[in-house]
C-alpha cells in the first residue's frame, strides 16, 4: 500500500509542473512534531532570440532573460497518511523588453490516507496563476503577439478525490476519482469592438469529470487495465462568433496494461475510444480511436531512456471544434561521469483543426549538460529550440534559447 501512496502523490505533484520537487532523496528539516520543511530554489539566465514567437514576415525580438523560481515544500508522513504541501514563486526579467515581464505562481497540496489495509483516500488541489508567453496559447500568431502589451494571465484551480481499493498485492484493484477545474483568464477580456471576437473570457470555463479504473494482475510486474474517463467542460460565455454554446462532453472508453519488470523497464499503454459531444447540434462531434503510452528504459544504472506518445482529439486555444493532436516526446539522460551528464530531448506535436484546413507541425529540441555538484545542488547550462511549421504563415516560427541554471534543494 505505501508503493500505491508514493505513486499517487508523486504522479500528481510531477504533473502540474516539470520543475517540482520530488522528494527522492534526503533533504530538508525536520521539525520537532515531525514535519520535514524543504526550501528549494531555481535561477536561470536565457537568451531567446525571437520571444514573440515572430514568423518571417516580422522583425524579431531578442532578450536576455533572469528567471528566479524559490519555493518550499512542507511534508507529513503519520501511521501511513501522507500530507504535502508545496508553494513556489517563479519570476521572469526581460533586458530588452520589460513588456513580457511576468511573476507566476503555484501552490499544491497532495495527501493520502489510508483507510485500511484495502483501501485509501486521495486529495491533490493546484493553484496557479501563470502566464501564456507571447506567440502562445489564446494570443498565438503574428496578429496577437505584435500587438500584447504584456502575457496573457489565466488562473487555473484544480482539485480531484481518488479512491484506491485493493490491498498491495491483491489479485485485482480498483481507482475511482472525481475531478474539477475552473480557469479564468485576468487580463485582455474586453477589447476594442473590432477584436472583441478574441478577448481572453470567451475562453474561461469549469469542467467536472470522474473516472473509474480496473487492474488485474497477471504477472507479478504486469496489469491489464480498464479504464473509462468523463469530463464535462462548461464555458461561461457562448462562442463569440456563432454565439452557440461552446460546452462538450468528453469520454474515454481505454483498455491497456501497466508494467514494472526488474526495475529496468516500466511503462503503460492504454488504446481506445474517445466520444467527444458538443452540446451545439452544427459543431463537429469526434468518435475515433485515442491511445497513450509512457515508457521509461533503463538499459544502464546511469542511462534513462524516456519515450511517450499520444493522440487525441482536444479543445484548441484558438478557433472552434477539436483539433485532432498526435504527439511524440523522447528523451535520454546520460552520466557520463559519476556527476556530470546529458539530456537530449525531442518533441513532434501535430495540431490537425477540425473547423478549417489549419494543421500545424511543431519540433522541440533540447540539449542539456548538467554537473551535480552536490546531490543538492547542480548546474546546467542548454540549448531549446522550437520550429513551428503552420498552414497559417503568421503562426510560423523558429526560436532559439541558449541558458546557464542551478537549482538548489536544501
Amino acid at each position: 500500500m505505501k508503493t500505491l501512496t508514493k505513486a499517487l502523490i508523486t504522479t500528481t505533484l510531477l504533473s502540474a509542473s516539470s520543475g517540482v520537487y520530488a522528494n527522492e532523496k534526503s533533504h530538508g528539516y525536520i521539525t520537532e512534531s515531525g514535519l520535514k520543511i524543504t526550501p528549494l530554489f531555481e535561477m536561470a539566465l536565457e537568451n531567446n532570440d525571437n520571444i514573440g514567437r515572430y514568423s518571417s514576415s516580422q522583425q524579431p525580438e531578442s532578450s536576455d532573460i533572469l528567471r528566479v523560481k524559490p519555493g518550499v515544500v512542507v511534508e507529513s508522513d503519520r501511521n501511513g497518511n501522507q500530507y504535502q504541501v508545496l508553494y513556489q514563486m517563479d519570476s521572469g526579467s526581460y533586458f530588452n523588453s520589460h513588456d513580457d515581464d511576468y511573476l507566476d505562481h503555484l501552490f499544491m497540496t497532495n495527501n493520502f490516507v489510508q483507510i485500511n489495509q484495502r483501501s485509501g483516500i486521495g486529495f491533490n488541489y493546484t493553484y496557479l496563476y501563470e502566464h501564456e508567453e507571447r506567440g502562445t496559447g489564446i494570443f498565438a500568431g503574428d496578429q496577437f503577439s505584435t500587438i500584447a502589451s504584456k502575457p496573457v494571465e489565466y488562473s487555473l484551480h484544480n482539485a480531484n478525490l481518488t479512491h484506491v481499493y485493493g490491498a498491495e498485492n491483491a489479485k485485482g484493484r480498483i481507482e475511482s476519482n472525481l475531478k474539477y477545474e475552473k480557469k479564468t483568464y485576468q487580463n485582455y477580456r474586453n477589447l476594442s469592438s473590432s477584436n472583441d471576437v478574441f478577448s481572453s473570457r470567451f475562453n474561461d470555463y469549469d469542467e467536472f469529470g470522474g473516472g473509474v479504473a480496473f487492474y488485474y494482475n497477471i504477472k507479478p510486474a504486469t496489469e491489464l487495465l480498464l479504464e473509462l474517463e468523463l469530463a464535462d467542460r462548461r464555458y461561461r460565455l457562448n462562442d463569440p462568433f456563432n454565439k452557440q454554446s461552446q460546452d462538450d462532453l468528453n469520454a474515454y472508453y481505454l483498455v491497456g496494461t501497466k508494467w514494472d519488470i526488474t526495475g529496468k523497464t516500466s511503462g503503460r499503454l492504454r488504446l481506445g475510444l474517445q466520444n467527444k459531444k458538443y452540446k451545439n447540434h452544427n459543431s463537429e462531434d469526434f468518435n475515433g480511436f485515442s491511445w497513450d503510452l509512457n515508457v521509461t528504459w533503463k538499459p544502464l544504472d546511469y542511462s534513462t531512456i524516456n519515450v511517450s506518445a499520444s493522440q487525441r482529439a482536444e479543445n484548441p486555444d484558438q478557433g472552434a471544434n477539436y483539433i485532432n493532436k498526435t504527439r511524440f516526446n523522447g528523451a535520454w539522460k546520460h552520466y557520463w561521469q559519476t556527476h556530470f551528464y546529458s539530456s537530449i530531448n525531442v518533441a513532434l506535436i501535430n495540431d490537425d483543426y477540425s473547423s478549417s484546413s489549419r494543421q500545424d507541425d511543431l519540433v522541440e529540441t533540447a540539449l542539456i549538460f548538467g554537473y551535480e555538484l552536490r546531490d543538492y545542488a547542480e548546474i546546467t547550462a542548454g540549448w531549446r529550440y522550437e520550429d513551428n511549421d503552420s498552414s497559417i504563415t503568421t503562426n510560423t516560427y523558429t526560436q532559439n534559447v541558449w541558458y546557464i541554471a542551478t537549482s538548489l534543494i536544501f
